[in-house]
């Protein structure tokens, strides 16, 4: 499914704000710089003495964003400027210290507010958004297929013209975030279909219950709170292609019906008698190995072979150490241009940091790292490696974030040279995480953030060092 994204930003005038913050405001208005898994986006801040953040669309600033709850914070804006969480599902934190239900707190502009899994900075326009160009907010990602400077990848991206015309499913394999959606949407691009739809939709990210309903379709009282007919993914997508990421996942039910789909062309809505004819294109991607699987028999043989009409594994970004650098670069022209600011540079030494460093979050680990950079250092002309550190760059002194001044700061002097490297960077990490978990009560997700790292990403490094996983709070 594709996500909702707000409504487009039009930047208006404005009557001075009285604010108390750690520099004056001048008259311009205010306005807050989102960073969220669904984008990141400028949004200028209503002219009012206060506005509620929430995930709502009826909220005077909406965050699409599913960790965001519909109505999540409010926003006081008088002598001083300050934030209330409004009863939160999964809490408001403010400089790494959350904020209990309703505890109204006086903040400074420039430092991040964390809402679930989002991030929003307030600042002053002036400061943000340059005067001629007003901020907008790009719906769709210009793709980054054709940043590709890697042999290996390119040897996959020149086989676009025989596989993209054919009728055949295509299956893309490779880690998270190595690139498998871009590779799908380069297929359907370059396809007789680009004209039609590309429909896409993580089969891991819903019970199989809802799945089905958001495959197929259903009719009206096919269940519980069917008051409508509504068609699935598949008929949506006709004359068009659907990428079904996380492939792996699904159910043996609901392989079944996808058989079905691919064999025949025909899907059964949820409740009706009668099959519904669909053209459409299959490109599925995992990151699991479907053969063992299906040596297991947790995934039907019969569904793999049509799926694999053709295979393509997209190469780790370790192993494409010349994308790197290009990657970077395209990610933060490209929210520059968004934000309406002139896209940083990067220094030697942030270029080295990049290319020396491992990515086992892939594509997508880089562009939240050269992007985060961006947004949190918005006024400079050059990104250099302190501006890049993020939790997880083991290959220099690990740098985490002071919540007071937001700047780095070291957490070790210097490593210790010789064999015992590796180990003592481990110790240092593992001490880290530890007194961030103490730093935020336990709570798992703003530790991460403290750390800057992702919350999955915390929770394996936890059970690597044999730590305790923190219990929810009551």
């Amino acid at each position: 499914m594709k996500a909702a994204t707000p409504d487009e930003p039009t930047l208006r005038p404005a009557t001075p704000l009285g604010v108390a913050s750690a520099r004056p405001l001048t008259s311009d208005p205010l306005v807050g710089v989102v960073n969220a898994p669904s984008g990141n986006w400028i949004v200028p801040l209503p002219e009012k003495s206060h506005f509620i953040v929430g995930r709502s669309s009826e909220c005077d600033v909406s965050i699409p964003d599913g960790a965001v709850s519909r109505r999540h914070l409010r926003v006081h804006v008088g002598t001083e400027l300050a934030i209330e969480d409004i009863g939160s599902a999964n809490g408001t934190t403010y400089d790494a210290k959350p904020l209990r239900p309703y505890e109204r707190t006086v903040i400074e502009l420039g430092h991040p507010i964390n809402l679930g899994g989002a991030t929003l900075f307030i600042h002053a326009a002036h400061g943000i958004v340059a005067p001629s160009r007003p901020a907008r907010v790009t719906r769709r990602p210009a793709p980054a297929a054709e940043v590709v400077r890697d042999d290996a990848l390119r040897r996959i991206y020149d086989l676009l013209p025989t596989i993209a015309p054919s009728p055949l499913s295509v299956l893309v394999l490779g880690e998270t975030g190595v690139g498998k959606e871009v590779f799908a949407d380069a297929i359907h691009r370059a396809s007789a279909r680009a004209s039609g739809p590309f429909l896409k939709i993580n089969c891991a990210a819903l019970p199989e219950s809802i799945l089905e309903g958001e495959l197929f379709g259903y009719e009206r009282g096919a269940f519980s709170g069917a008051i409508t007919a509504r068609p699935g993914l598949f008929e949506a997508a006709n004359e068009g292609t659907v990428f079904l990421d996380e492939v792996g996942e699904l159910t043996p039910p609901t392989q079944a019906k996808l058989l079905r789909v691919l064999e025949s062309g025909e899907v059964m809505r949820l409740g009706s008698r009668s099959p519904t004819h669909v053209d459409v294109r299959f490109v599925a991607a995992t990151n699991r190995d479907l053969a063992s699987l299906v040596a297991k028999g947790a995934f039907r043989a019969d569904l793999f072979y049509r799926l694999e009409g053709v295979r393509v594994e997209i190469p780790p970004l370790r192993e494409r150490t010349d994308d790197i650098i290009a990657l970077a670069e395209f990610f933060i022209t490209r929210l520059a241009n968004r934000m309406s600011l002139a896209a940083p540079s990067l220094s030697p030494g942030a270029r080295d940091l990049l290319r020396d460093y491992g990515w086992p979050g892939n594509v997508r680990e880089l562009r939240n790292v050269v992007e985060r950079a961006v947004v949190m250092n918005p006024k400079v002309t050059e990104l250099d490696e302190s501006h890049l550190v993020t939790y997880g760059f083991t290959s220099r002194p690990t740098l985490v974030p002071d919540s007071r001044t937001q700047t780095a700061t070291s957490i070790v002097a210097a490593p210790p040279e010789g064999d015992d490297l590796q180990s003592a960077l481990e110790s240092v990490e593992r001490k880290a995480i530890v007194e961030a978990l103490e730093k935020t009560g336990g709570n798992q997700s703003a530790a991460a953030r403290l750390l800057k790292m992702g919350r999955h990403a915390l929770i394996a490094r936890i059970e690597t060092y044999g730590l305790s996983r923190p219990r929810k709070r009551s």
